[in-house]
């Protein structure tokens, strides 16, 4: 716990629960805003994302199983029937694995790498990170996803390596040894180490209340909920596994930060974040769902009958 003001006589006193980018900065947005007193939480020792799979020195962007907050679906008064989540929406785009090498020689993918190198794969292809694929002076860190079935993802477990890519699943590995094959004609490499494979669900999720205004009506119960005001920004209030939402978690504190300094009724500043988040929502909702149409495209690129039938001509 970090206590990053004095507490002034009649200060309200405002808790941030974590100590990522956003918790940090939505702290130092609050710190200058005469009225408050802030008050840090963080439960780690060392700074660590847990947003992220560490495959060695460098970090692969995951999307969490289930979008897990600390708050979150306490936000939802108790009602029946009540789930393990009730005020989380989710939405499984789809599954896939990512897949790490280390390549001995410079290899740089672009737009065309991703078509030229998958033209042999009918079923999985290899589709690299290109903002994620960077040369060290001596190896390049490739990586990138390849979507899979619900079976493929049951079967798999959570992170395992080339070895038993090759024995489990000889369609995934054929495709990507094919994508490795033209990598080596090109540049005259070798794959140093093995394959490091994560299996991930692509899940697009946000709460349904990003406060607690859904107690409020309560008024009269003991529960904390009832008389606290409680906010959620950044992950806890909206991800999507296709982009970085640090950004959006950068948004959400810098609005958040805004309303409270207005000092406004509290139920007005809730009202207005909740709509704030609603909105940021549906830009996350469409932009995942272009790029998830994108590359649903790309997969049926060499087959035009596919190509029509996910196109949507008016």
């Amino acid at each position: 716990m970090t206590d990053l003001a004095a507490s002034p006589p009649g200060a309200q006193r405002v808790h941030i629960l974590g100590a990522g980018p956003v918790g940090l900065m939505l702290a130092a947005l609050l710190q200058s805003v005469r009225g408050y007193s802030i008050r840090l939480y963080e439960k780690r020792p060392a700074y660590t994302r847990t947003r992220m799979v560490r495959l060695a020195s460098y970090v692969v962007a995951d999307s969490p199983a289930s979008g897990k907050s600390l708050l979150r679906d306490h936000l939802a008064p108790p009602a029946e029937p009540r789930t393990a989540e009730p005020n989380t929406l989710c939405i499984r785009l789809e599954y896939a694995v990512v897949i790490t090498f280390l390549y001995g020689q410079h290899y740089a993918c672009n737009e065309l790498c991703k078509y030229h190198k998958n033209v042999d794969n009918t079923e999985y292809k290899f589709i690299p990170a290109v903002d994620r694929t960077c040369f060290d002076g001596d190896i390049s860190h490739v990586t990138g996803i390849v979507n899979i079935s619900a079976d493929d993802f049951e079967r798999m477990p959570s992170q395992f390596d080339g070895r038993l890519l090759r024995l489990q699943f000889p369609a995934v590995a054929r495709s990507m040894d094919r994508f490795i094959d033209k990598i080596q004609q090109e540049t005259h490499g070798e794959i140093l180490g093995d394959l490091e494979v994560v299996r991930i669900p692509l899940n697009l999720y946000r709460a349904r209340n990003a406060t607690n205004r859904a107690w409020l009506p309560a008024g009269a119960s003991d529960h904390g909920f009832a008389r606290a005001r409680v906010f959620l920004a950044g992950d806890s209030a909206i991800g999507s596994p296709y982009f970085q939402s640090i950004s959006l978690g950068f948004e959400c504190a810098m609005c958040l930060a805004g309303l409270l300094a207005r000092g406004a009724p509290m139920r007005e500043t809730m009202d207005r974040y909740e709509s704030y988040i609603y909105k940021q929502w549906l830009r996350v909702y469409m932009r995942s769902r272009l790029i998830k149409h994108n590359k649903d495209i790309f997969e049926s690129v060499d087959d035009p009958v596919a190509v029509l039938e996910k196109l949507h001509i008016y």
